[in-house]
């Protein structure tokens, strides 16, 4: 079973957005 740093639910502007800085910075990210 994968583990994420964080989950991010919703794939609009600010969720990706969100999603992208996040995995920057080296984080685990799902976007459901």
């Amino acid at each position: 079973m994968e583990k994420f740093d964080t989950i991010i639910v919703g794939a609009g502007l600010a969720g990706l957005g969100c999603a992208w800085t996040l995995a920057g910075q080296g984080l685990e990210v799902l976007v459901l």
